[in-house]
């Protein structure tokens, strides 16, 4: 492995917390494109992407700011609205976000699988981005499986899982990793 790969590897983090710039969207492309170049068994290419726009994310963000608001407070209360506008406010200051999804399928092996190259295609996701300046947080939260998230996209949950939303965007500080050293996690057997 060449060197500026292993310390692309080692320095990409997850990021929190965005600058409020855009990021244009031939980045986004590049880094889409990277992405189905994950590997996946038999070829399955199992994945789908679902780039956010404006109004797309306004749907979403109101499902987000509901989900979490309705998690800590009494629906209709001072308290409720004021979480739910946080929340609303939290997600739209985000500067891009793609869905991304596994394409269902019946056979519980092939599944798992296609679950692992779709996780692989989030990785490499990650990867060009960070090459290219811009940081990335995997989110699984309670949005991705929300029946609003599959109304938005007019996907069915029996043909499809949402394996994640990808929020991205200029890291507005880039927060400092620590890895336990491989050694203590790897054994070779005889």
């Amino acid at each position: 492995m060449e060197n500026n790969c292993l310390d692309l590897l080692c320095q990409r983090r997850t990021v929190y917390a965005f600058k409020p710039e855009a990021v244009a969207q031939h980045l986004v492309e590049h880094a889409l494109e990277a992405a189905t170049w994950a590997p996946n068994h038999h070829l399955t290419e199992p994945w789908v992407f679902y780039v956010l726009g404006p109004q797309a994310r306004k749907t979403l963000a109101e499902t987000y700011g509901k989900l979490r608001a309705d998690k800590r407070h009494t629906p209709g209360s001072e308290a409720w609205q004021q979480a739910y506008t946080q929340a609303v406010n939290r997600f739209l200051a985000i500067p891009g976000m793609v869905l991304t999804g596994q394409l269902l399928t019946d056979d519980p092996i092939q599944r798992q699988e296609d679950y692992a190259a779709v996780c692989c295609a989030i990785q490499n996701f990650q990867l060009a981005m960070w090459a290219q300046g811009v940081g990335v947080q995997w989110s699984t939260g309670p949005v991705i499986r929300a029946r609003e998230t599959y109304q938005l996209t007019q996907t069915d949950e029996k043909r499809l899982r949402w394996v994640g939303i990808l929020y991205y965007g200029y890291p507005e500080c880039v927060p400092k990793g620590k890895r336990t050293c491989w050694r203590e996690k790897t054994y070779f057997l005889k």
